[in-house]
């Protein structure tokens, strides 16, 4: 990979360096995320944890989730093989 060197105004400094904090990604990352996006026209590129980054950890499996009866069936429903016990 190759290195560039960037000269930034203080404010765009301390916004990056929040963002990088806040996302808890390096400050090369977000650079790298943001011109991609520049050179794709504009598009955003967002990776999908990032899209559910709020999410994540946030809810706790109950018991249930994990016992051996539920996951039998588990992906079978959209397959049409589900049956309800």
């Amino acid at each position: 990979m190759q290195t560039l060197t960037v000269k930034l105004p203080a404010e765009l400094f301390e916004r990056l360096n929040r963002r990088a904090r806040d996302l808890n990604r390096p400050k090369s990352e977000i650079v790298r995320q943001a011109l991609v996006a520049q050179l794709n026209g504009g598009r955003e590129f967002e990776s999908l944890l990032e899209r559910a980054g709020d999410l994540v950890g946030k809810y706790a499996g109950s018991r249930h989730s994990s016992r051996k009866r539920n996951l039998k069936t588990l992906g079978l429903k959209s397959l049409g093989r589900w049956k309800r016990s």
